[in-house]
C-alpha cells in the first residue's frame, strides 16, 4: 500500500503518467496486491515445477517485446510480465527461506531447541525397545506375584491390601505400555485394521500425548463435528503430528503472565467440505471468552506445514484478540 501511495502521489507531478496505460496497469497491480488472501499465496507457491519455466519465459519475452511493441499491446505485456515477475520473486524467497531456515527462528530463542526436540525424538525412538522390556518383566511378575497371593495361607484383610497393590502396579504398567505405543506409532499409519483410522482416533492418540499435568491442568478438550468417523487411513499420521502442534501451543495460552494456570476449554471441531476435512482449534477460558493466544513458533509452524502440503492441505495459525478459532487444519479426503 505505501508503494501504491508513492505512484498515486507521483500522478501529481507528473502529467504524462496519467495518459499512460502502463503506469494505470502498474498502479493497479500494486494496489490489488495488498488484497489477495494469504490463504492463496501458499496454494500458489505449490505450483509444479514446469510453471516456473513458463513463467520466466513469459517473463523474459514481455519485457524483451516491449521494446517492439506499443499501445495496449505494449500495456499486456507489462501486465503479462509483472505477473510472470511477482510469482518467480515470490517463488525464489520462499525457496531462499526453505534454504537457510535460519530465517524461520527470527525472534524466537533460535533453531537450538527445536534441534534439540528433534535429536530428542530420534534417541527416543531407539530407547523404546529398551524400555519396553523392562516393563514386560514387570508385568510378567506382577501376574506370578498375583498367583502368589491368592495361593498364601493368609486373612482376607491382607489378602486384598496386597491385591489391591498388584491392581495397581498393574494398571500403572498398562498406562506406561499404552504411553510406550503413542511414542513408537507417533505419527505413523501403523495400523493394520483401517477402519479404525479415522480423525477421531487421531485426535484422540494427539489429546492423550499432551495429556500432561503441565499443560492440561484445568482445561477440557472436546470433539465435535459430522467429520469424526470419516476414515484418513493414508493421512493418519499427518493429522496427529499437526493436531500435537495446534494443542501444544493452544495450552499454553492458558498459562498466564506470571506462569499461572488458567481454566478453560479447547474445542476441536471436525467438518468436511467437497475436497477436505476441516479441523479448527478453538481455545475458550473460564468466562467462556477466546482465550488469550500464543504465537506458535515460527520454525515448528514451518516444519507443520510441510506436513500439511505433503497430505494435500494445509496448517494456518489465527492469532485474533476476538476470536477464539486459533488453528485451522485442512486435510485432503482420502475417498475422492
Amino acid at each position: 500500500m505505501i508503494i501504491s501511495g508513492i505512484l498515486a502521489v507521483t500522478l501529481l507531478f507528473m502529467p504524462e503518467a496519467r495518459t499512460s496505460p502502463a503506469y494505470w496497469t502498474l498502479l493497479i497491480l500494486i494496489a490489488s496486491a495488498a488484497f489477495v488472501s494469504r490463504g492463496l499465496v501458499p496454494v500458489l507457491l505449490r505450483a509444479p515445477r514446469w510453471s516456473w519455466v513458463v513463467a520466466l519465459l513469459l517473463a523474459t519475452a514481455s519485457f524483451c517485446g516491449l521494446l517492439l511493441m506499443s499501445g495496449p499491446m505494449a500495456t499486456a505485456a507489462i501486465l503479462i510480465g509483472s505477473l510472470c515477475a511477482a510469482f518467480l520473486g515470490a517463488g525464489l524467497a520462499r525457496h531462499l527461506a526453505m534454504v537457510d531456515a535460519r530465517l524461520l527462528a527470527w525472534g524466537e530463542d533460535g533453531l537450538v531447541p527445536v534441534t534439540r526436540d528433534l535429536l530428542l525424538g530420534r534417541i527416543t525412538s531407539g530407547m523404546l525397545h529398551d524400555l519396553a522390556q523392562p516393563l514386560n518383566v514387570i508385568s510378567m511378575a506382577n501376574g506370578n506375584m498375583r498367583y502368589i497371593v491368592e495361593q498364601l495361607d493368609i486373612d482376607a484383610e491382607s489378602r486384598k491390601q496386597l491385591l489391591d497393590r498388584v491392581s495397581r502396579v498393574s494398571s500403572h504398567t498398562e498406562v506406561a505400555a499404552f504411553i510406550l505405543g503413542l511414542f513408537r506409532w507417533f505419527g505413523r499409519n501403523g495400523d493394520k485394521d483401517v477402519t479404525g483410522l479415522n480423525v477421531r482416533s487421531a485426535l484422540d492418540r494427539a489429546i492423550a500425548a499432551t495429556k500432561s499435568n503441565v499443560r492440561h491442568h484445568g482445561v477440557t478438550v472436546e470433539l465435535h463435528g459430522n467429520a469424526l468417523d470419516h476414515l484418513v487411513p493414508e493421512h493418519h499420521g499427518a493429522l496427529e503430528m499437526m493436531a500435537v502442534a495446534a494443542l501444544l501451543s493452544a495450552f499454553g495460552g492458558f498459562i498466564g503472565p506470571k506462569n499461572e494456570k488458567q481454566k478453560g476449554k479447547v474445542l476441536l471441531r471436525a467438518t468436511i467440505t467437497p475436497a477436505h476435512v476441516v479441523i479448527t482449534v478453538q481455545c475458550i477460558d473460564g468466562d467462556d471468552k477466546p482465550a488469550p493466544g500464543r504465537k506458535i513458533d515460527h520454525a515448528t509452524l514451518w516444519l507443520v506445514e510441510q506436513v500439511a502440503i505433503e497430505a494435500g492441505g494445509d496448517f494456518r495459525s489465527l492469532l485474533r484478540r476476538n476470536q477464539p478459532t486459533r488453528f485451522v487444519i485442512r486435510l485432503g479426503r482420502d475417498d475422492i
